[in-house]
């Protein structure tokens, strides 16, 4: 029977087709309708019969349909009007009856069909048609079919639907209200509750409905996000990427709140990383190279490299797209992801591990932070692994004052006694402060130092008063600090920099200011440098001309031409100009200061607190000259460096500069108001950071080479406060403060007198350096050689703090200009 019934219906389509070359041409309308007769005929005469959908003429015909509609739109004069053809689809609720046949899915692969011409109708028609209501409900129904079954043989069509409707929604945002709904309780809710309202009432009754309504797009994304197919599970990630772009607000919120979106993206990230090897090593997490939707990873190559990398690879790219999609989304969207994985991953998965007794779980959850810092490039999400790390705290810190439990236990594990813990947690710090996120650097510094409690305000050898703005006693301003942690543009007055009212002062004032001002700033600091030299206290690092009268003055030449020399060297040509700025200046000093110039010269002038166009070279060889010159190995070698270290400074600076730039940081040195304090403290981060740097000589390379490049780091930051007090050795400190320049002297001190019982030591360091090199023969350790290797690290480190302040002082230069 079957088989007449084949015969027949192979007889009847060569008689239709004979009938067809002998009939006059139809028109477009009628052939259109011909063809969607052919496929409701198919289900009149066929009924109860499961033949797949591709023995059928039913692909066929809908093709034929699409390509009429195209011809109909392509042969219109006027744009924007309907045809006959798409007025016949719309009015007889054509893509109702298809979502029917797919709904049922019969013949069997009819949905598959049906998924594809309702693809190819919104691709390739140019007209709008979702507007239409016959069109955007059969859609929107369509769009809740998919993703119902998992691993169904439908899954590319499904994919390929949603993301079309995605990109559509995309040119018009306005569509996606097309495709939020009522759930169907609340509808049944608002039918029975119809008594009348107030107006105003009415209006909140109904935004809150619109913020109730289900989005079943992105339930069914998210549902395709699964696939065991990864063509599919990268395009439903795209359309999550689409959807929660979407500028309108409404949206946002139905996404955020009546689907899965955030706990599904969360608890991935949580099952990943529970998957990850609870043992690495931290120089593979550390080279490895990961992109969202190229995370493909075999198992034998998972083998041939090292063990997890396949669980670390999927973790690591999962990572990736929701950092990606933080920074696309809806701000609404973007930060309700960032708190959710806050709350639901950073806490109950990352705590615990960073918090484990176990040294090598503890490394590894480390490690593992690390690399997720480095990855991060959303603010929001770096914002919030910022406040899970560190805390929310803003105000001044106080001794034994941290009670934040994450923070406290990573900074004390910087002075860990496992060489390998403590290195991985400077590594941490200094992956937080290379980021530049404005609450790290607060937390962890700069809050301690706005408040410039480090400042010897009755110190006599004031050193603004060298300047010689006003007779009278030097006030403060306070900077307001917002909420945000925004500096506001006032700048205290100890910062020398003048206002309106000071440039109104009569030249002869503040000439003869100047004068008695450089007189007794000259005779105090000569006077503290005696107190300094015979009670070794750390305010050693005020600034005298008879400071420096104290060392050889052969020396003293020697590093100032040498450091001028290598200053000149650079690519970037800085040191031309600066050379420039500061004869200029010097030449502007004399003709001001004619009275003064028999006893004072531009030498003897009191380095002021801030980037000092011309005093810079002052800083610059202070910290070159803390080591003898018999010590210093790099000038016996093949070249000393100092350029490559100033154009590492200036690329260096230049990208800290630019991620700081929207903080708003003071150009000067500032006083904020609340954070002043009779005692000054540094904090616990820097507290640990200057013990671990006077212990220099007894630790080993790697952990002094890591301490000094977090260092580094933070003397890059472009906040004044935190640039004095790193890299001003002149600047007058109160008792007890402990600085960089301070601690380099007391190692200097200790280097001088083993200089006095090793007379060779010159030439061991040259050893130690070609061995670091990789130059020498000799594989033996030397006798040593872990302080051999702290003198060489000092002399390099003081080269690259000397160039990040010559940088800086180029950079505080050509902004003024």
């Amino acid at each position: 029977m079957s088989v007449k019934k084949k015969m027949f219906s192979k007889f009847s389509s060569i008689l239709q087709h004979a009938v067809d070359a002998l009939a006059p041409p139809m028109s477009l309308q009628e052939e259109f309708v011909a063809h969607w007769k052919a496929v409701t005929s198919y289900f009149c005469d066929n009924k109860g019969e499961k033949v797949p959908v591709e023995q059928t003429n039913i692909p066929a015909h809908l093709e034929q349909m699409l390509i009429l509609l195209q011809e109909e739109e392509d042969s219109q004069v006027e744009r924007g009007m309907y045809g006959p053809c798409l007025e016949y689809l719309l009015q007889h609720k054509l893509l109702e009856t298809l979502y029917s046949l797919a709904r049922t899915d019969y013949p069997p692969g009819m949905k598959q069909t049906v998924l594809a011409f309702f693809t190819r109708l919104l691709s390739r028609i140019k007209q709008p048609l979702l507007p239409h209501i016959n069109v955007h409900r059969a859609v929107h129904r369509l769009v809740k079919v998919c993703g119902e079954v998992k691993a169904a043989p439908t899954e590319v069509q499904e994919i390929q639907y949603l993301c079309t409707i995605c990109a559509k929604i995309k040119m018009d945002p306005y569509l996606v209200n097309f495709f939020l709904e009522m759930p169907k309780s609340q509808v049944s809710e608002s039918a029975s509750s119809s008594t009348p309202k107030q107006p105003v009432s009415s209006v909140v009754a109904s935004l809150e409905q619109r913020l109730k309504q289900d989005f079943g797009l992105v339930t069914a994304l998210l549902s395709l996000s699964n696939s065991a197919d990864s063509r599919v599970a990268v395009k439903a990630c795209e359309g999550l990427l689409l959807c929660s772009s979407f500028p309108d607000q409404i949206a946002a919120h139905c996404l955020v709140h009546n689907t899965a979106f955030c706990s599904e993206f969360t608890s991935r990230l949580v099952r990943t990383f529970k998957q990850l090897p609870d043992v690495v090593n931290p120089v593979d997490i550390e080279n490895l190279e990961v992109k969202w939707g190229m995370d493909v990873i075999t198992l034998s190559e998972d083998q041939q490299t090292f063990h997890g990398k396949r669980h670390l690879v999927s973790f690591l790219s999962w990572l990736d797209y929701c950092d990606q999609l933080i920074s696309l989304a809806n701000p609404v969207v973007g930060e309700a992801l960032a708190i959710s994985i806050h709350k639901d991953f950073m806490v109950t998965t990352l705590q615990p591990a960073l918090l484990q007794l176990s040294e090598s779980g503890a490394i590894s959850a480390v490690v593992y932070v690390t690399k997720i810092l480095r990855m991060i490039c959303s603010d929001q999400l770096l914002k919030e692994f910022s406040k899970f790390l560190l805390g929310e705290d803003r105000c001044l810190e106080k001794p034994d004052g941290d009670t934040h439990v994450i923070r406290s236990r990573l900074i004390d594990r910087c002075n860990h006694l496992s060489e390998d813990v403590c290195l991985v947690t400077l590594k941490l710090f200094e992956t937080l402060v290379l980021k530049g996120d404005e609450h790290s650097i607060h937390n962890l510094v700069l809050r301690n130092l706005i408040g410039r409690n480090y400042y010897n305000n009755n110190s006599q050898d004031d050193l603004i008063s060298s300047l010689g703005e006003s007779s009278k006693e030097i006030t403060k301003e306070t900077n307001s600090y917002n909420v945000k942690g925004e500096y506001q543009s006032t700048v205290s007055k100890e910062t020398g920099s003048p206002n309106v009212e000071d440039l109104k002062e009569s030249e002869q004032i503040e000439s003869n200011v100047n004068k008695e001002k450089y007189s007794s700033t000259k005779n105090d600091a000569h006077r503290d440098t005696k107190e300094s030299e015979e009670t070794e206290s750390s305010d050693s690092g005020r600034c005298s001309n008879d400071t420096n009268e104290n060392s050889s003055a052969g020396l003293k030449e020697n590093i100032q031409s040498e450091s001028n020399s290598e200053l000149q060297v650079s690519k970037y040509n800085v040191s031309s100009q600066c050379i420039e700025v500061e004869h200029s200046n010097d030449v502007s000093q004399e003709n001001n200061a004619s009275s003064a110039t028999e006893t004072e010269n531009d030498s003897d002038l009191p380095l002021s607190s801030n980037h000092s166009r011309t005093e810079v070279h002052k800083i610059v060889n202070s910290f070159l000259s803390i080591l003898p010159e018999e010590l210093k190995s790099s000038y016996q070698t093949v070249e000393s460096g100092y350029d490559m270290y100033l154009r590492d400074a200036h690329k260096q600076y230049v990208g800290m500069a630019a991620v700081c730039a929207r903080w708003g940081y003071p150009k000067e040195p500032c006083i904020i108001e609340g954070y002043e304090s009779e005692t000054f403290y540094e904090g616990a981060f820097l507290r640990v950071l200057l013990d671990k740097l006077s212990h220099l000589m007894d630790q080993s390379y790697a952990v002094n080479l890591q301490l000094t490049s977090v260092i580094s780091k933070l003397a890059l930051v472009p906040h004044p406060n935190l640039h004095e007090f790193l890299l001003d050795p002149f600047l007058p400190w109160k008792e007890g403060v402990r600085t960089l320049f301070s601690i380099f002297q007391k190692i200097s001190q200790d280097i001088n007198c083993q200089l006095e019982t090793e007379p060779d030591l010159g030439q061991k360091l040259i050893a130690a350096r070609k061995k670091l090199m990789g130059v020498s023969q000799n594989l033996h350790r030397m006798e040593g050689q872990n302080r051999l290797e702290a003198i060489i690290i000092i002399e390099e480190f003081c080269k690259e703090l000397s160039a990040i302040a010559f940088v800086k002082h180029h950079a505080a230069v050509t902004s003024d200009i």
